[in-house]
């Protein structure tokens, strides 16, 4: 696939915000950044962090600013900077302290805010307000901010609304909930008020850490400017995504569905690692959109297509799973995918270990030897003996063949560019469920289509994906460009991924998509910040001992989280959580409630065993 593929996509028509010496919105590139995790009160450790992400290929530099020291230091790490010969722009991130936010907007090009630290409702019990009230609160708002918006226009400095579910007020939470459509009346009241003081150098973001309810927000959020005529650029990412795989598939899900309908003008990959190894991942997404995104689009050119999540189920036949996971032909596997194999057929998974649920195979004879295995096998390849274990793999012209256990079934491989009711040229009917082949974008686009033909005969669609020559990032960019949207919409009920690299391990990748989109769980979810200032543990090392501990469990959410900012809120829909102190200590939580308070790191595992025992998860 090559980044000219993407030629149907119309980028959200957002207008110019001069960030620094790097404008952001209109037609301009899509623009990368990533956030340091170093104490902003040492000033020559930020810097030398903020230069390694810079280096990365990030056009922005997100620094804490926790309190008015922290941010009067920001006037240095500028300085130190700009005489190391780096003038990329510097955004500073402001919580709770308004005072913070008018001393940092002097030395920055940009700077964050949260609605949910200006609007502060006193009634936390109260139902119903009144038109009076709401404008009562926000009048209030609007007088804290009529200070900063001064000192921005004075400095030429840009502001970021940057909306997170976990931190919204309690009025909006009322009268909304915890939803996108909170998420986005929190954010377009605010816009309302920066538009009373003329002040339009804004950028807006609303961050979740589930990838549909963070889709639905901003595609909510761009409706709604298009309805009021504003066009203020997007910055969008996952919020606490997580580390390693797992966060790089829940942030492609999230970020490639928005930037397959043209939304995103900026966007950060937040993974709980080193913040320059965000980067090179961010760029790789960002590559495949940047030609398109170069093209001008006038408002009435563009269109918000919003997800259309299915209300009927459809299940795999025989079973009671929504999505099913095909290993890739082992004959075409390197050395790691053969010693899985082994590792299955010998018995020697370990309890964390995800197996396949169908294997393609060539070798008949492993079927015959492994009859509690199930198999994929092609007509040219099949067994004389009865196997229940066997399913046929059908093209259009074939016939099954009789004499297969379980008698009937079969599944019918299509190509996306061949017409939508070609598998009525099938001999035996209809099929227990079709192979969509997809090889590039365009057959992508063209599987709505076949999903519609199929669902509307109640036949499942598992999508098959040839990923020869490319490493883990890549197959999870190329997913997520092109599946992550009706993966959230929850039309898709299998996936199989075929690669050449010993390197990759598709059936976890597969499990992982499957799992960030709801559509089976099959582990424990884990929910981590990717760390800031503000963290004064090592939240890395914490988070790996937990995953080792806990990671089988499905269905089980945990959370770890570096401060009191957005923890508790971020991880409101956790079972349970750790929330760093300002000490270097641990808050763990059950759901919004803490249990035990002040643990040390080292024993955050032991902690969270007694507790999950407790409540018999364990």
């Amino acid at each position: 696939m090559n980044p000219g593929e993407l030629i149907n996509i119309r980028r959200f028509p957002s207008h110019e915000v001069q960030i620094g010496n790097i404008p952001l919105g209109a037609n301009h590139p899509i623009r990368l950044q990533s956030m340091t995790n170093t104490n902003t009160m040492d000033v020559q450790a930020t810097i030398n962090q903020s230069i390694r992400i810079i280096n990365a290929g990030a056009d922005y530099v997100r620094i804490s600013a926790p309190s008015v020291q922290a941010a009067h230091n920001l006037k240095e790490i500028k300085t130190g900077l700009l005489k190391a010969g780096f003038n990329n722009p510097v955004i500073a991130d402001i919580h709770f302290n308004a005072d913070v936010a008018l001393v940092a907007a002097k030395y920055v090009e940009k700077i964050r805010i949260n609605p949910g630290n200006y609007i502060h409702s006193t009634a936390k019990n109260k139902i119903h307000f009144t038109g009076a009230e709401t404008r009562a609160e926000l009048d209030l708002a609007l007088q804290r901010l009529i200070p900063l918006v001064e000192v921005c226009k004075d400095h030429g400095t840009a502001i970021r609304i940057g909306t997170n579910m976990g931190s919204l007020s309690a009025r909006i939470v009322t009268q909304y909930g915890n939803t996108p459509e909170g998420m986005v009346m929190a954010t377009f009241e605010f816009l309302e008020l920066f538009r009373e003081l003329d002040f339009h150098n804004l950028v807006v973001s609303l961050k979740a850490s589930n990838p549909l309810v963070m889709v639905q927000a901003y595609e909510g959020m761009v409706e709604k400017m298009l309805e009021n005529k504003m066009s203020y650029p997007l910055h969008i990412g996952i919020t606490e995504a997580g580390e390693g795989e797992n966060g790089r598939i829940k942030s492609s899900l999230g970020i490639c569905t928005l930037l397959n309908k043209g939304i995103g003008d900026t966007l950060r990959v937040s993974l709980t690692e080193e913040p320059e190894n965000e980067i090179p991942f961010a760029g790789k997404i960002s590559s495949y959109y940047q030609n398109a995104f170069s093209k001008k689009t006038s408002p009435d050119q563009f269109q918000i297509q919003k997800l259309s999540i299915t209300d009927k189920e459809i299940f795999f036949p025989y079973s009671k799973i929504r999505a099913v996971v095909v290993a890739n032909d082992i004959e075409k596997t390197a050395k790691e995918d053969s010693a899985t194999f082994q590792s299955v057929f010998t018995g020697k998974y370990s309890k964390n270990e995800l197996k396949p649920d169908f294997y393609f195979t060539h070798d008949k004879s492993l079927a015959e030897r492994n009859r509690d295995k199930n198999f994929i096998l092609t007509l040219n390849y099949q067994t004389e003996k009865k196997l229940k274990n066997i399913l046929p793999l059908v093209y259009p012209g074939e016939s099954q063949p009789k004499g297969h256990e379980p008698e009937g079934n079969f599944l019918v491989q299509l190509d996306c560019s061949q017409e939508d009711e070609s598998f009525r040229l099938t001999a035996d009917g209809k099929p227990l469920a079709v192979v969509a082949n997809i090889a590039d974008y365009e057959d992508a686009c063209n599987l709505k289509n076949l999903i519609n033909v199929c669902h509307s005969k109640d036949i499942p669609i598992i999508v098959r994906m040839n990923y020869f020559k490319n490493d883990s990032d890549n197959i999870i960019i190329r997913t997520g460009m092109m599946l992550a949207g009706y993966l959230l919409e929850k039309r898709i009920q299998g996936l199989w991924m075929e690669t050449d690299s010993a390197e990759v391990n598709t059936t976890e990748i597969s499990f992982g998509f499957l799992q960030s989109a709801g559509l089976r769980i099959t582990r424990t979810e884990f929910i981590s910040c990717p760390t800031c200032a503000r963290t004064s543990f090592e939240l890395e090392k914490v988070l790996h001992e937990v995953k080792n501990h806990f990671s089988g469990i499905p269905g089980l959410k945990i959370a770890v989280m570096g401060c009191v900012v957005n923890g508790p809120g971020e991880m409101a829909d956790a079972d349970f959580g750790f929330v760093g102190t300002a000490t270097g200590k641990l808050h763990l939580y059950k759901g919004k409630n803490p249990m035990i308070k002040n643990i040390e790191p080292s024993k955050a595992t032991e902690e969270l065993t007694r507790l999950l025992s407790q409540y018999g998860y364990i």
